[in-house]
């Protein structure tokens, strides 16, 4: 029971910037969230887990979070909608994207112009990609030469223990003599 719990807590405890970004990832895939929904409700009725499942995937496939506590913020927020869905009606689901982030289902996210552009910490978007390009190649390097430390260490302590039952096995047949 405890264990169950926790998540949710997990969940609450991310920084303010972080769930702001997940509540703007969340409404810019809340329209296709919605119109996924209603192709499926036009076809077959109230939907079953799986599908809202499904829904919540579809929605989810276009968005780019990064940040394991901007995931956690927006899967939790796609959960309270689906529990909202489930226990009480997709008006009531609706209305409260709508209320509490002024999700709108009618406004289908488009990328921003050539001519914008965006600043993240005060700095360009590409300046940051760059920046992260060259960070994750770095990291990329490092794993790399702990990979092959580790392999090198594993090939002597495989020789060195082949080495070890080498010196066992003649004393064993010493033993034996002895007897």
């Amino acid at each position: 029971m405890e264990q169950a719990s926790k998540p949710q807590q997990d969940a609450t405890n991310i920084p303010q910037e972080e769930f702001f970004a997940a509540a703007a990832l969340f409404c810019r895939a809340y329209p296709v969230f919605v119109a996924e929904i209603e192709r499926v409700e036009a076809e077959r009725g109230k939907l079953s887990d799986f599908q809202l499942m499904r829904a919540v995937n579809k929605a989810k496939e276009g968005l780019v979070i990064l940040g394991w506590d901007c995931r956690k913020a927006v899967n939790a927020l796609f959960d309270t909608y689906v529990e909202i869905y489930k226990h009480s009606s997709k008006e009531n689901a609706n209305h409260w994207a709508e209320s509490t982030f002024g999700c709108n289902k009618t406004l289908i996210y488009e990328p921003l112009h050539e001519e914008e552009e965006v600043l993240e910490n005060g700095m360009s978007l590409e300046l940051r990609i760059e920046q992260l390009t060259a960070l994750i190649h770095e990291q990329e390097t490092t794993l790399l030469q702990n990979y092959r430390e580790l392999y090198r260490l594993k090939i002597a302590a495989a020789h060195e223990a082949e080495a070890e039952n080498s010196f066992e096995v003649p004393e064993q047949g010493s033993k034996k003599e002895e007897e």
